[in-house]
């Protein structure tokens, strides 16, 4: 068995893949899983001697997932790198001193978000970090979007050295798709999901048990609110005023914009589902 794949989502990325497959370089090999591109993604994952697989997507949790099942036989440890993410070699070098290791089934990484050439230093995207490198063997994701490994069973670590998020598409993008999630946040709140499992799964040993509460209390706020109270804590208690305009425009369409839109949708979906009841 292999010690390491690096597997990376793609839908369209031509102008982000290269990049990223320069960063993972021969130090792993890397499995694409694309949603059926119709740019160049492919041509390019091919030409990089990437093992290829298309899979039409549904949503985030259940493609990981379907990663994992392609890797699981074959490598002990997966590492997940976004199309628009860079590694670093200083990365690399920390993160390969854990694969020999028995004692660790999963490492939370944390990023550097680049955003009009600025680094973002604070706000929640500075102290933010995922779970990205897990052991396959029982690695799983949950939830359709924002999916995250439940790693309450899991013995876990938090590396020291970031990875790069340089997203080479133009903002509108960023935009059209924080869209797309916010239709699926919204659907899942109003089906009520989260709120019915309530606080089953809370703990603090884990991001993904911390994770429950925080959910649970911001569900608890009102719409509309909610979205103004993220954006203070991201700009005053998160200090992302300190990285200037870039930290301040980030922490408002992160912060602000985009859970602003969820709450919007929620109305809608609320509605739309009243109108299918009357008939």
């Amino acid at each position: 068995m292999q010690p390491l794949v690096v597997i990376i989502l793609t839908l369209n990325e031509e102008p982000n893949l290269p990049a990223a497959l320069a960063s993972v370089g021969d130090r792993a090999p890397v499995l694409v899983l694309d949603s059926g591109s119709t740019d160049a993604t492919q041509a390019i994952a091919r030409d990089r001697a990437a093992e290829l697989h298309v899979r039409p997507f549904d949503d985030y949790a259940t493609q990981r997932n379907h990663a994992l099942e392609l890797v699981r036989d074959r490598f002990r440890w997966a590492l997940f790198l976004d199309a628009d993410e860079r590694m670093t070699p200083e990365l690399w070098d920390e993160l390969e001193a854990v694969l020999p290791r028995d004692d660790v089934d999963g490492v939370y990484i944390g990023w550097v978000f680049e955003v009009l050439g600025h680094d973002l230093r604070h706000g929640s995207f500075g102290i933010a970090s995922n779970l990205r490198l897990m052991k396959t063997a029982a690695a799983r994701f949950g939830r359709a979007t924002h999916e995250r490994v439940d790693d309450r069973d899991m013995r876990v670590m938090r590396l020291r050295h970031k990875i790069r998020h340089a997203d080479a598409k133009p903002l509108a993008e960023w935009f059209r798709k924080h869209i797309r999630y916010a239709e699926w946040e919204a659907k899942h709140y109003v089906e009520g999901t989260d709120r019915r499992r309530g606080l089953q799964g809370f703990g603090l040993r884990t991001k993904a048990a911390r994770m429950v509460g925080v959910r649970w209390v911001y569900n608890q706020l009102p719409l509309f609110v909610r979205p103004l109270l993220h954006f203070g804590r991201t700009l005053v208690l998160h200090s992302a005023w300190r990285d200037g305009l870039p930290g301040v425009m980030y922490a408002g369409m992160q912060s602000l914009w985009y859970p602003m839109v969820i709450d919007l949708f929620i109305v809608e979906e609320r509605w739309r589902r009243r109108q299918a009841e009357r008939g």
